[in-house]
């Protein structure tokens, strides 16, 4: 499906670039070669007639109904409906990717950036175009491997931005860093490593995070963040339950 999607708008891009090619050309000799500009007539006829279809399977596949949402999801800090679901997503998605691809590891711990997240979720239905406008962007999920202390300053840098979207963590914020940390059931440990899945850009430092790039290991899935979240949605539909994400204190100040 996401490949494609891909497809279609290269082809659509593709197709809007020659169409504005053949104006200029229409634009340059109609006046003195009425030939040409029936011809370039012709040709915009058949770009039309090549565009429509790709126009119409990709409108219908952006008006899909994934699933149903009790509640607007809406992003908001320290935690939020919308963040708690797109963090406990990731790391349900994140442990099945790994599963799927023999990596031998289970998520601790996962990460949506807070910037990246660019839109809310309707109450209703919730469609594929809607995932497009939440996560426009072609992020990849990846794994990395921290130890406990790269851990702590991970968590840190959520603290002092107030919260965000994670899943695993129940933490505490005072004064600006992150106490009383539990990971799963288990307070954090600075002799463990963890495995924290999030996305490439994040874990190539972006957003601030140059902390995450001092990893212990580094595992690009290849697999986009945005399919993680389609998937999710169908295959909470086909078990007829609803988006109802919930707050529970995943990152509350003390």
């Amino acid at each position: 499906m996401r490949q494609s999607i891909s497809h279609l708008l290269l082809i659509t891009c593709a197709i809007i670039l020659f169409s504005c090619k053949t104006q200029f050309v229409q634009k340059s000799y109609e006046i003195d070669n009425i030939s040409v500009s029936e011809e370039v007539g012709s040709m915009d006829s058949t770009i039309v007639a090549l565009y429509s279809p790709y126009k119409n399977i990709l409108e219908k596949d952006m008006n899909r109904v994934l699933a149903i949402a009790d509640n607007e999801l809406v992003k908001d800090k320290p935690e939020s409906l919308l963040t708690n679901f797109l963090g406990d997503l990731l790391l349900e998605q994140g442990t099945n990717i790994a599963k799927q691809q023999d990596l031998n590891l289970v998520p601790d711990v996962s990460f949506f950036n807070y910037g990246g997240i660019r839109s809310s979720l309707p109450k209703g239905e919730i469609t594929v175009g809607n995932i497009f406008e939440l996560m426009p962007f072609e992020n990849e999920m990846v794994m990395l491997q921290l130890n406990g202390l790269q851990m702590q300053a991970f968590l840190d840098y959520i603290a002092a931005h107030g919260g965000g979207s994670v899943g695993g963590v129940n933490m505490l914020i005072n004064d600006d860093k992150a106490t009383n940390v539990k990971i799963g059931e288990q307070t954090l440990d600075y002799n463990k490593n963890y495995w924290l899945v999030t996305n490439d850009y994040v874990a190539a430092g972006g957003d601030g995070l140059e902390m995450l790039e001092e990893n212990q290991k580094y595992i690009n899935s290849g697999y986009k963040i945005r399919d993680a979240i389609i998937v999710y949605l169908e295959e909470l539909n086909k078990k007829n339950e609803h988006v109802s994400p919930t707050l529970d204190g995943r990152i509350r100040y003390e």
